[in-house]
């Protein structure tokens, strides 16, 4: 990449948030006088950026396209930036973040750059004090929680509870809804469980014109963690239209995720009714029922936050977190 040029109004940062199923870029430019705010130039898109899961060389190269994707929608050519902040799923051991923040400085693509943990991003979005809890579900789900009154930055720890992958953890994400609903599915169709339209439903999603056909589809080779994980978007249609089994899917994966606001909360001390929950990650951001059965599992356990928001823009907040210097 090119050194920015001198001429560009104020200092070019990039926000990255990279996760399990995909990764986007925003390409801002930080305002030299005034309040310091952003202006967003530039968005881009690449493919599964969790380094921990795809891994190294799958996650740099989907972090590459989408900040090319971002240089090119803001109509300049890549270059290296003042800051950047790469915001990504996997990176909770200090190995994993240490690889990518050696491969980001030597490939330029910012004077400084920041690797830290994708849970971290939304406390950085301006809507509240930089503390309280974070949840997060998409295709895997992690809690992460700060305490109140220190500094946001990525030396700085965050408490965590879940984020330990498919097979040890994720409770509550789009990928354990989907597997919970392809067995229910499965149970339907053999009898051992009661009907769901989960079950035409998911044929027609993975077009199997037969349950046992589903087997194949599920089973095939290059069949990968988003693909099954999309498939919990059946389960919040089958939920909204009344289908039982859709709805207690639903209802189950709201205390999973409920149950890590609360031990993050009485670990820290979080007094109910005071500490600022932000809710984020594709599968939260995009069901309002699902947000609404979790906060309501919090009120009724005695945990309710004081706030909460709904962070739709955690790679926006990535290019505020690098805008920190």
């Amino acid at each position: 990449m090119a050194t920015a040029d001198a001429g560009d109004r104020g200092l070019l940062v990039i926000g990255i948030d990279g996760g399990g199923s995909k990764c986007a870029a925003v390409l801002a430019r930080l305002a030299t006088a005034g309040d310091g705010g952003l202006e967003i130039l530039g968005r881009g898109r690449g493919g599964p950026a969790n380094p921990r899961v795809a891994g190294h060389e799958v996650a740099r190269a989907s972090i590459t396209s989408a900040i090319a994707g971002a240089f090119a929608d803001a109509g300049l050519a890549p270059r290296s930036v003042s800051a950047a902040c790469l915001g990504l799923a996997g990176v909770g051991l200090p190995e994993d973040r240490d690889a990518v923040l050696a491969w980001a400085t030597q490939s330029g693509v910012a004077d400084h750059v920041r690797v830290v943990p994708d849970g971290l991003l939304p406390f950085a979005d301006a809507a509240a004090e930089p503390w309280g809890v974070v949840l997060i579900a998409g295709t895997g789900s992690l809690a992460l929680a700060r305490p109140r009154g220190a500094a946001l930055s990525a030396e700085t720890a965050a408490d965590r509870c879940g984020g330990w992958g498919p097979l040890l953890g994720d409770e509550g994400s789009g990928h354990a809804i989907a597997l919970a609903a392809l067995k229910a599915a499965m149970r339907a169709a053999d009898g051992r469980g009661p009907d769901t339209i989960l079950l035409p439903a998911l044929q027609r999603r993975f077009a199997a014109d037969r349950p046992a056909d589903l087997v194949g589809r599920v089973y095939a080779p290059g069949v990968d963690r988003r693909e099954i994980a999309d498939a919990a978007r059946e389960v919040l249609a089958a939920a909204e239209v009344g289908d039982a089994v859709a709805a207690a899917i639903l209802t189950g994966a709201a205390a999973e995720l409920a149950a890590h606001v609360r031990t993050l909360a009485d670990r820290n001390a979080f007094s109910a009714g005071v500490y600022p929950l932000r809710l984020t990650g594709g599968l939260l951001a995009g069901s309002a029922t699902l947000r609404r059965l979790v906060v309501e599992s919090l009120v009724a356990s005695g945990h309710e936050p004081g706030g909460v928001t709904v962070v739709t823009d955690p790679a926006a907040a990535a290019a505020r977190f690098a805008a920190l210097g």
